[in-house]
């Protein structure tokens, strides 16, 4: 079996295998992971943006695409996951043969969706392009994402070596590399500062940066950098310089260069600076004041822009401008920001420059660094306990995180539903104890969030599932012992699990009659009882009772039945044909003796105007009355007695009349 297993496995390997391989040559390899969602709103999204991008891809030929139902066997098989982990992505990449492996992320915010995109290049190990597309509603969606496949399907057309033969061109090498987007100049006081941004996925290694006195050069070389900032510090006041950067990569090929800019030196304000970040949920509040230095510059102050990075040296983006009228100060001359909707646990660096009543902007100030506050990154659960789970987890230490949300579903794609909040402590380590209306035996999913002091909340943590224990085993050899005298003797086997607690025994006259609780046997060891009476009335003579047993834990629940049936002892049956005459001055009287073989002795009654009296206790089935008087008559009646002491009814009652 194991074999035939085996077997399975590599020929479902070698057909993937196999449809990865078949293409022509000159096409792309490449497959489309789902797109990760970045919260609760956004939840079903990334699927579907995946599945567009990939019809969007299929309308280009050289894109070979593989199957998503491969690629889903494929990690199942082997026990993979689809993320946006560069490492895991390159290695699902280098097994199945691909040339890219497309990811990203979705974010949704009221109407605002936000679509990350990656295309990862797996020879290379890293990311070769990247890029972000803004939809407002579901309806927009398709057609960003449209979009969005244009982009890469340029991308990975511009970049086909194949097409001229696998040599690259003098042209086509400058091609390869992107001329670096966003040049921007920032006229400051003795300085001209110069910003763009990085070039995504090229392999650029650094920028050239130079400069002319006239628009048409001659243009002459100030410097090299792997920043994307330039402080030209050699200039005079009153002169336009003109200004003009490209890249280059380690095999000293160059971009073209961006377009020429025209610069001169102004009075700028200083920039200010940043206090403090505070990482919330989705968000990162920047706190700054104005700088206390007295600035050459006569402009008035006008605003600030807010600028960002994912590296403290790398490349800063604007990300806000702010009038002054705009920004939110306080008594003690302090300016907030707050930066909204970004994703859980990410570190960034900002920077904030100043700018006047012209336009003219400062440096940017020191970066300081600030992280939202990161969702739980896992649940534990604590499974098979008795209608509890128990849940563990790694809480955050953040004097902004509040409340922890504790969520739980039976299904585990939907359905969730809040069934706590928790305030957030200072120890890491969280727990907590679900006992609310569990059944059991039944399967739940959990998920956790943290709340911050403004009442928002992370992304859900990956959802954890528990299993509730089962109702308590089946008593074991139920059986009870018959034909007692007015009682019932029960036994069973202890439970040996300690979850049992006690036994629940009940009982009925009938088999499928409604059963009562007789007794609540306490102490799983216990394992007989002696059924003897209801209430104050012993058990009936000869009577039929039927019982069940089951287990019950610490909440009650209880376990299937056992059943069992007993009959207790019944009476004599009474004496029959009694015979009686008038013989010799005494009474005779007979009868059938018994067939019932323990049988003890016979009782003879007469009947008095008080009722019936026991006159004699005899072996035999007869009986001689001496004291009888002439003309009177008797009654008489015989009941049988056996050996454990049970008397029958009275027999048929025998009037004999005296001479």
């Amino acid at each position: 079996m194991r074999k035939k297993t085996i077997l399975n496995v590599l020929i479902i390997l070698l057909i993937l295998f196999t449809k990865t391989l078949d293409v022509s040559a000159g096409e792309y390899k490449l497959s489309v992971f789902n797109f990760v969602t970045m919260d609760l709103e956004s939840s079903g999204l990334g699927t579907s943006v995946a599945n567009s991008l990939i019809s969007s891809l299929k309308t280009d030929a050289s894109i070979s695409i593989l199957d998503r139902k491969d690629l889903e066997t494929f990690l199942n098989l082997n026990d993979l996951q689809q993320n946006d982990q560069l490492e895991n992505v390159v290695n699902i990449g280098s097994r199945l043969g691909l040339d890219y492996i497309v990811v990203g992320s979705v974010a949704k915010r009221g109407s605002s969706i936000t679509v990350k995109c990656s295309l990862i290049q797996i020879d290379k190990k890293k990311e070769a392009y990247r890029t972000s597309v803004r939809a407002f509603g579901e309806a927009a969606l398709t057609s960003e994402i449209t979009k969005l496949g244009s982009s890469l399907i340029a991308v990975l057309t511009k970049n086909d070596p194949s097409k001229t033969g696998g040599v690259a061109s003098d042209t086509e090498a400058k091609a390869a590399l992107t001329t670096p987007p966003s040049f921007q100049k920032f006229p400051g006081n003795k300085k001209i500062i110069l910003r763009w941004q990085s070039v995504p996925g090229s392999a650029a290694s650094g920028y050239e940066v130079y400069r002319a006195l006239n628009a048409n050069g001659p243009f002459a070389m100030l410097g090299q950098t792997d920043r994307t900032e330039y402080q030209d510090q050699n200039v005079e006041s009153r002169i336009d310089y003109y200004y003009r950067v490209r890249s280059y990569d380690k095999a000293n090929r160059f971009s073209e260069f961006t377009p020429v800019l025209s610069a001169r030196t102004d009075y700028a304000p200083n920039p200010p600076i940043i206090l403090k970040t505070e990482g919330r949920s989705k968000s990162l509040l920047i706190v700054w004041v104005p700088s206390p230095m007295k600035s050459d510059d006569p402009s008035r102050l006008a605003g600030y822009k807010v600028y960002r990075s994912e590296e403290e040296y790398g490349s800063y983006q604007e990300v806000n401008k702010l009038s002054l009228s705009e920004v939110a100060g306080n008594d003690e001359g302090k300016i907030s920001y707050r930066a909204t909707a970004l994703p859980d646990g990410q570190t960034y660096f900002y920077r904030v420059s100043s700018f006047n009543e012209k336009g003219v902007e400062s440096e940017l100030c020191n970066p300081i660094k600030g992280t939202t506050l990161p969702k739980i990154a896992s649940v534990h659960v604590t499974n098979h306990l008795i209608r509890e789970v128990m849940l563990n987890w790694t809480g955050v230490q953040s004097p902004f995180a509040v409340a922890y949300n504790i969520y739980r579903s039976l299904k585990k794609e939907d359905g969730f539903v809040r069934i706590t909040k928790m305030k957030a402590t200072e120890d890491a380590r969280c727990g907590y104890s679900d006992l609310q209306d569990l059944l059991d035996y039944t399967k739940y999913y959990y998920f956790i969030t943290i709340e911050d002091d403004l009442g928002v909340e992370t992304s859900p943590s990956p959802v954890a599932e528990a299993v509730t224990r089962d109702i308590p085993p089946q008593p074991q050899n139920f059986a009870v012992l018959s034909g007692l005298v007015k009682k019932v003797e029960l036994t069973w086997d202890a439970a040996k699990q300690e979850e049992v607690l006690g036994y629940n025994l009940y009982w009925s006259l009938n088999k499928d009659g409604q059963y009562q609780l007789l007794k609540k046997i306490s102490g799983r060891e216990n394992n007989r009882y002696t059924d003897e009476s209801r209430g104050f009335e012993p058990l009936e003579d000869g009577r039929t009772y039927y019982y069940m047993l089951t287990a019950y834990n610490k909440v009650d629940a209880q376990s299937k039945q056992a059943t069992a049936v007993a009959t207790t002892k019944a009476k004599p049956k009474r004496p029959e044909n009694v015979q009686g005459k008038y013989e010799s001055g005494k009474v005779i009287l007979s009868w059938l003796p018994s067939h019932e073989t323990d049988i003890s002795h016979y009782v003879v009654y007469e009947k008095t105007f008080t009722g019936m009296g026991k006159i004699a206790q005899v072996q035999k089935a007869e009986y001689s009355d001496p004291s009888v008087n002439p003309g009177k008559s008797k009654i008489y009646a015989v009941t049988a007695v056996n050996r454990s002491g049970l008397e029958s009814e009275f027999s048929m009652e025998i009037n004999v009349f005296v001479k």
